[in-house]
């Protein structure tokens, strides 16, 4: 369960009114995140166990950080961050606090709120800041393989594959690495040297082969990625730079073509923030972020086939699926608002609408726990695709060692 989308849709809407307002949107996003980790700790969740909580009670907040200096920082980040006035973000933690508090003891019902939301905080990982870090409980840091002594500077290091995502640590050096790969070549010769001394001293008549070292050093390039997916807008994204290492590694005499080979996987990653166009198999899927219906900015230049398929007098299908999470009727209708942008940026392109062709897919779905594919919207030529009953596009959702 995504806990971040599920707050974006029910709490957002309350706190702005139903307005469309990308920064305050995503200020808001930061600051689930951010609650959801301190409220996943015990300690601090099981002092509201049994306590209820009004929707307006403001100052609720200031219960779930109690630290003054740390809550007055928190409102500074926010409000410098997403250029909304201190005072007006003041205001909206106060208001969000009580209410991101009712919705998450819904979603957890006779569970545990720290149990649930530990649980689930995969979903939160990617969306907290780097700042953040000195506000999360370090038993919550720990889970999320951060180290609360490098929080304002070390973000999560992340390899992402189509199907699942991995946290990994980064590779240390080996120490005395010289002298390790020294002195299996050292030994080598010295015994080449002596089995030579040895045929040399015998006085034999016919040839004697010379004995010959064979050494293979096998090339390693061990590449560590590190980057900060964020999942709100570009002025509080960060990317720390690819480090790459190169080490030389002596080993013993191996057979002749023998190789050595490092394959590094290439991703495809969809963000759930932000649109993004994906190519595959013939089809143009657009994706869109959550509750928005706006097309990827990139999406011209991945839309050649398609694009050239209609000048030549094919026609275009046009598919839209529905998210499976939330409210049915919202869903339906913001699917048909993207397939309409989708139609609107294809007749800018140059596509007759005569060519396009708005179809309704068997399944209009997503795909089960891949929030995404019920985001989409596909293009395809009719003449050579058939339609998918369900969807067949895998993605990674970086909530990206995005972001």
């Amino acid at each position: 369960m995504n806990i971040i989308e599920h707050l974006t849709r029910t709490v957002t809407p309350v706190l702005l009114n139903n307005a469309t307002d990308e920064n305050r949107s995503s200020l808001l996003e930061k600051l689930y995140a951010i609650l959801v980790a301190r409220l996943a700790d015990g300690t601090v969740s099981n002092s509201f166990a049994n306590a209820t909580i009004a929707d307006d009670d403001h100052s609720f907040f200031d219960r779930i950080l109690p630290d003054t200096t740390h809550r007055t920082e928190l409102v500074q980040q926010l409000s410098r961050h997403y250029s909304v006035p201190e005072q007006e973000t003041s205001s909206l933690v106060s208001r969000a606090a009580p209410l991101v508090m009712r919705e998450l003891r819904s979603l957890a019902g006779t569970t545990p709120l720290n149990t649930f939301l530990s649980n689930n905080i995969a979903s939160v990982a990617s969306v907290i800041p780097a700042w953040a870090y000195a506000f999360i409980p370090a038993g919550i840091l720990t889970m999320l393989n951060l180290s609360p002594v490098h929080a304002a500077t070390t973000p999560t290091v992340q390899t992402t594959t189509r199907t699942e995502e991995h946290l990994v640590a980064t590779p240390k050096r080996d120490e005395g690495g010289l002298m390790k790969m020294l002195l299996p070549i050292i030994g080598l010769l010295i015994l080449g040297a002596l089995a030579w001394a040895l045929l040399k001293s015998c006085n034999k008549t016919e040839p004697v082969a010379t004995p010959v070292v064979a050494s293979t050093t096998a090339s390693t390039t061990t590449t560590t990625t590190i980057t900060e997916v964020s999942a709100a807008s570009a002025t509080n994204s960060m990317a720390m730079p690819v480090a790459s290492t190169d080490m030389a590694v002596a080993s013993m005499p191996m057979a002749s073509g023998t190789t050595m080979t490092t394959t590094e996987t290439v991703a495809t990653i969809i963000s759930s923030t932000e649109p993004s166009v994906v190519f595959e198999n013939g089809r143009l899927s657009f994706y869109f972020a959550t509750g928005k219906a706006q097309v990827a900015g990139n999406a011209t230049e991945k839309a050649n086939d398609i694009l050239e398929a209609a000048k030549q007098g094919k026609k275009i299908g046009i598919s839209g699926y529905t998210d499976s999470t939330g409210n049915a009727a919202a869903n339906e209708k913001l699917a048909k608002e993207r397939a309409q942008a989708v139609r609107s940026f294809l007749v800018a392109n140059g596509v007759p609408q005569s060519q396009l062709e708005l179809i309704k897919p068997q399944d209009t779905t997503g795909a089960a726990g891949k929030d995404q594919e019920g985001r989409r919207v596909d293009a395809y030529i009719i003449d050579d695709n058939a339609i998918p009953a369900t969807a067949t596009t895998t993605v990674t959702t970086v909530a990206s060692l995005a972001k």
